[in-house]
């Protein structure tokens, strides 16, 4: 088999993962995990390519909000929190809602996809879930998943991680059954920091629909079915028993809901 670069890796995984769509890791891939010495210069590509393409939201309030509450939700999970160490928020200016699992513990989200949050817990249940990727390694297996795939796009050039192929809208795609997973296990995670896991059925329920889904597949993703999520958040949250003291409203959630609404504004100011 015909070995491929690394780098060449990385486009597939952005956007050609139909082939793993719906399929387990083998165990072979279980066993490969990039070292760190290989996935910080491409995790460093990767993240300057996203900001050029979606636009980078500097706003140090507003990043600080959710990488708080994905420091809350990491350090919960005494199982988790070794490996969640070091996870971080990168803000994305588009208002599309972009939202995924990067390199480097990087977890991507736009101002879209926060905009398109209406309570605390729903945020949690979103970070929780792009958490439950990084826990499990899930951008290092498709890596090795993905090398040597017949199908490859051969005809990319070779500056394609700055060639404006993620003008199409790439995303990070595992297949539906490992997003699945992730919001099987992001109910969960959230849950062992305190928020009230209804949150994930309340967000699954709204962006199900329209206008939400339509974009998450404009974009490339590959969802489940929407019926078959809605099931399995309401499953997960049934097998908990209720929170005792949620965190319901906290003032920085509230603030980050008014940032949010100032750069709406302001960027609408802008385009007039």
């Amino acid at each position: 088999m015909r070995n491929i670069s690394m780098d060449f890796a990385i486009v597939l995984l952005l956007g050609v993962g139909l082939t793993s769509c719906g399929s387990t890791p083998t165990q072979n891939a279980q066993q490969q995990i990039m070292q760190p010495d290989h996935e910080a210069p491409l995790a460093s590509r990767l993240d300057r390519n996203l900001m050029r393409v979606f636009g980078e939201w500097k706003d140090t309030p507003a990043e600080r909000i959710p990488n708080a509450m994905i420091n809350r939700i990491a350090e919960a999970d005494s199982e988790s929190a070794k490996e969640l160490k070091g996870a971080h928020i990168r803000l994305l200016a588009t208002a599309t809602p972009y939202l995924a699992p990067g390199l480097g513990k990087a977890v991507y989200i736009s101002r879209g996809a926060l905009s398109a949050v209406l309570y605390e817990n729903e945020l949690a249940f979103l970070l929780a879930a792009q958490l439950a990727c990084v826990r499990d390694h899930v951008t290092a297996h498709n890596l090795a998943n993905l090398e040597g795939l017949p199908g490859t796009p051969a005809s990319l050039p070779r500056n394609y991680l700055e060639s404006g192929w993620f003008d199409a809208g790439g995303l990070f795609d595992f297949g539906s059954f490992t997003y699945l997973k992730a919001e099987q296990e992001g109910v969960k995670l959230m849950y062992a920091a305190k928020y009230d896991p209804r949150g994930a059925v309340t967000l699954v329920q709204r962006w199900t629909t329209p206008p939400f889904e339509v974009q998450m597949r404009a974009l490339g993703k590959i969802l489940p079915d929407s019926d078959e999520r809605l099931v399995s958040a309401r499953e997960e949250v049934a097998k908990l028993s209720p929170v005792r003291n949620p965190i319901v409203k906290s003032p920085a959630f509230e603030e980050l809901q008014s940032r949010l609404v100032f750069k709406k504004a302001k960027t609408r100011k802008k385009s007039i």
